[in-house]
């Protein structure tokens, strides 16, 4: 695929500080080509293994597809500016490149900067090593060969190697080029995702350079400090195809409201999609109002589901069709998992499953349930990743009966999707299941909560149960009463017992390389003494009511 790249009209961009970069796709072929054989020119062999932390998209990109033509499989790991404790990071990247059994490390100047070659356990060279690499010979590839080892976000425990072969990559390629009407010659993306976590790496690479579409990336970084900045770049490249998860169109829609920008046409923007964490109707219809003026259309928001262990995309709203979602009773649907209509949940519709692929849902005996009931979602599709490396416990309870087990809940309705959970994150009390993320939404609905910053976990204590609920503070010191309003607005909103609500200090919640919450691991870290409270922990009144 990467050596058939034949359009000299279209190419990459990489924005950075000083101007931007441009690499048609002729140019990656033959730059790729190069880079492979000055791989093969370092001694790595077919099916070694090199560890791939580069936090610029103009090094990493090209760098990523030339290990891949090489047949070196990719192991991306994220660079130390998304941690808030660097000094761990040099520990944890060390732990990858053992699981990883890594041969080389090619690392960036971040990443360079917090660790040493003793703290990676193999050697380390920088992209400027590799291009001054002397040049070998590189074999062929066969597509049942692993491209790639993702490891995955440790959202529910300790991250997986998951491993995608090329004929994986390849294969959700067409599927996601056919599922959303992608056609390079037409398109053009937009990106400032992580290129480590799957969402950027499989969604704004891999599918980009196959379908040969022309993409402009910026740094994470650079669109938080200035994300409309990144609106303004859409405007003027007239970018059609823009990924984010929710949070990022909570941001955008906030910043609109504080100072509602001028200036934007974000009038060809045709597929605005939504994924890798829980998604909002509330959040997505405050953006597209906010931009409205601007010439978004609420049309064009692409509602998504997907996870690394199916390469990524599973589900996806049909571009043009708009965010679909349903209005459930709460409470049924809390003791009977079941969609019963109601006006006291708002789901959003994921979508139909892409092209070629097949989605049940199962229950806890394994059996396939009917439509409206919920259960935990099962996948087949031929672009499955082969398992997790080197763990062929947790491969085979993940995939078995010709079916990608996904620990995720949700149903089917209408020949589409509809994700509420994750089975291990399930606070159950008196018998009735909630999920977290709507206990920590009503959280971070209180005014002095930092967006985004709340985790809740359940509680047992005294044979009763509850919930807790940690947060992150606008400022500190927090205002007063802040726990007890948080313990009221759960209790009220809900109508479930609050065990407690600590405050901790800023960038203390734990969070995976996505942003998603780590809620096992916050509690335990409290149960260590590792949160310390920022403000005295409340018991708030009213635990058992």
């Amino acid at each position: 695929m990467l050596a058939g790249l034949d359009a000299d009209d279209r190419g990459l961009t990489f924005v950075g500080t000083t101007g931007e970069q441009y690499v048609p796709y002729t140019e990656l072929a033959a730059r790729t080509a190069e880079l492979a054989a000055r791989c093969a020119g370092l001694g790595l062999r077919h099916g070694d293994r090199v560890i791939l932390v580069l936090d610029d998209p103009a090094e990493f990109v090209p760098a990523i597809l030339a290990l891949l033509r090489a047949g070196i499989v990719a192991v991306p790991y994220l660079p130390p500016f998304v941690l808030s404790q660097q000094e761990t990071y040099g520990t944890g990247l060390g732990r990858v490149c053992r699981a990883a059994g890594a041969r080389l490390a090619l690392l960036g100047a971040a990443a360079r900067r917090v660790v040493g070659e003793s703290d990676v356990g193999c050697p380390v060279i920088d992209f400027a090593g590799l291009t001054a690499a002397p040049v070998g010979a590189v074999g062929e590839v066969d597509p049942a060969d692993p491209a790639l080892i993702q490891f995955t976000s440790g959202s529910t425990g300790a991250p997986k190697g998951v491993v995608v072969s090329h004929r994986a990559l390849v294969g959700h390629g067409r599927a996601l080029a056919a599922g959303l009407g992608i056609d390079g010659t037409v398109d053009r993306g937009v990106s400032w995702l992580p290129l480590f976590h799957d969402m950027g790496l499989i969604g704004k690479v891999f599918a980009a350079v196959q379908t040969q579409t022309p993409v402009w990336y910026v740094t994470p970084q650079r669109f938080v400090r200035d994300p409309i900045g990144f609106l303004r770049l859409i405007s003027r490249v007239r970018g059609t195809i823009v990924f984010a998860p929710n949070f990022a169109f909570g941001l955008l829609a906030r910043r609109a409201a504080a100072e509602p920008p001028e200036g934007l046409d974000l009038s060809s923007w045709r597929i605005a999609g939504c994924g890798a964490e829980p998604i909002r109707a509330q959040t997505l219809r405050a953006f597209a109002g906010a931009y409205a003026p601007a010439g978004f259309r609420a049309a064009q928001l692409v509602p998504s589901y997907g996870l690394a262990e199916c390469t990524l995309a599973v589900c996806a709203t049909l571009p043009g069709e708009g965010m679909r979602t349903l209005r459930l009773d709460a409470d049924r649907f809390a003791t009977e998992h079941r969609a019963v209509e109601g006006s006291t949940m708002e789901l959003v519709s994921s979508g139909p499953p892409l092209p070629g692929v097949q989605v049940r849902i199962v229950g806890k005996n394994g059996a396939g349930l009917p439509d409206g009931h919920e259960g935990e979602i099962a996948v087949r599709c031929p672009y499955l990743a082969d398992g997790y490396f080197g763990d062929r416990a947790a491969t085979a309870r993940t995939w078995h009966d010709g079916w990608m087990h996904t620990g995720d809940t949700g149903f089917l309705h209408e020949g589409e999707l509809y994700v509420t959970g994750r089975i291990k994150d399930v606070v159950i009390i008196n018998g009735r299941n909630y999920q977290p993320h709507d206990i920590e939404l009503l959280a971070e609905r209180v005014d002095g909560v930092r967006p985004g910053g709340a985790i809740a976990f359940g509680t047992s204590r005294d044979d009763t149960e509850a919930v807790h609920v940690l947060v992150e503070a606008v400022r500190y010191p927090p205002a007063a009463g802040l726990t007890e309003a948080i313990a009221t607005a759960v209790r009220s909103g809900l109508r479930i017992p609050v065990d407690d609500v600590t405050v901790v200090r800023r960038g203390a919640l734990p969070r995976t390389s996505s942003g998603k919450a780590r809620r096992r691991h916050a509690a335990q870290l409290l149960r260590e003494g590792r949160l310390a409270a920022v403000a005295p922990a409340t018991t708030p009144p009213g635990r058992d009511s």
